[in-house]
């Protein structure tokens, strides 16, 4: 196969060409397959693990999830916080960075677990016409994509940074190179304190694929997601984790995989961000890449805004602890910067 050309992949908050590392480099010898991330100050803080809590507080490793904009919001695969309805007998729990630059071993603060405080899910009939019939047909899951909210950040962790998501004007096309980011170390057993701190240092991993095939309906009922399909080897872990374009955008998530075995390639499936229109009434953020929808709280006669929210109501409530004229106002706000336009 001719050379593969490494991404550069930067944070919307990397502002500056020289806040970027390194072009993320595979091996040589075997470019399709898991290789270890080195970037604790960029992509670790917008890529992140997923681990399912139970009540007495034991943690198991589930996958990966990303951030899309600076409100706490999280998009993961369905499938990987499915568990979440289980009577309430355990919770979806998201690893963040610390605010702070360690060195040596130090145990992890608590308020690096940030929990999932909600979930959206795209939701369709099945295909059941007896219970049609009965007027109690069953719905399912009609895309392998969840959005989650987090709770408030505590004071030790780092606020996490973004991943440009591009949803418009963006097709895949056969042979395009494609980039997934996760934790392929994650398993579904109890995390001890050991692993934990791996994860947050050194567990992130890439996996660089090629487009073989595009599923506009999905690849089965059993998953009617329309999905990317990618010769790769893309470990369990990294499931729900980003899918770049060599924009530097995110254009898919993980979905499922097969592993390659022998002289025998694998096989990666990926939701696409770009035909699945459900997700934007769930993100309602999502924007341009790099972009995101908000409400901006501007300080009378100035031009940049003072702070960005998630909503009107937030914005109103930031502004009234001003007590000094403002106005709100709905804008497209270039993430990480005081950039706008108006809506």
């Amino acid at each position: 196969m001719e050379e593969l050309v490494p991404f550069e992949i930067a944070t919307c908050e990397m502002t500056e060409s020289s806040q970027w590392g390194s072009p993320l480099a595979p091996d040589p010898e075997r470019p399709f397959h898991p290789f270890r991330i080195q970037d604790p100050f960029g992509l670790r803080n917008a890529v992140v693990p997923v681990f399912r809590q139970d009540t007495n507080g034991q943690l198991f490793g589930f996958g990966t999830a990303f951030n899309i904009d600076q409100f706490g919001t999280f998009l993961t695969a369905h499938h990987v916080i499915d568990f979440s309805g289980e009577n309430g007998t355990s919770r979806p729990v998201l690893l963040l960075s610390m605010h702070a630059i360690v060195i040596g071993s130090v145990a992890i603060p608590n308020d690096c677990f940030v929990p999932v405080t909600g979930y959206q899910k795209v939701m369709m009939d099945s295909d059941d016409p007896i219970g049609a019939l009965r007027g109690s047909q069953e719905r399912k899951v009609a895309v392998d994509l969840a959005v989650m909210q987090t709770s408030p950040l505590g004071s030790q962790v780092r606020p996490p940074q973004t991943v440009s998501v591009c949803i418009n004007g963006w097709r895949p096309r056969v042979g395009d190179i494609l980039l997934a980011v996760g934790y392929p170390e994650l398993d579904f057993s109890e995390l001890s304190a050991d692993s934990q701190k791996m994860l947050l240092s050194e567990g992130m991993y890439g996996a660089y694929g090629r487009i073989v095939d595009v599923h506009l309906n999905g690849v089965g009922t059993a998953n009617p997601s329309p999905v990317i399909e990618v010769e790769t080897d893309w470990p369990p872990g990294m499931s729900g984790g980003p899918v770049f374009n060599r924009a530097g955008d995110v254009v898919g998530i993980v979905s499922r995989s097969i592993r390659a075995e022998g002289d025998l390639p694998g096989r990666g499936y990926a939701v696409d961000l770009g035909r699945a229109y459900e997700v934007q009434p769930f993100a309602p953020s999502l924007d341009a890449p790099g972009w995101q929808v908000c409400w901006g709280l501007f300080l009378e006669d100035e031009f940049e805004p003072f702070s960005v929210h998630v909503s009107e109501e937030a914005a109103v409530s930031a502004g009234n602890l001003l007590r000094q004229p403002h106005r709100i106002v709905k804008i497209a706000n270039k993430i990480g910067t005081k950039d706008y336009m108006l809506i």
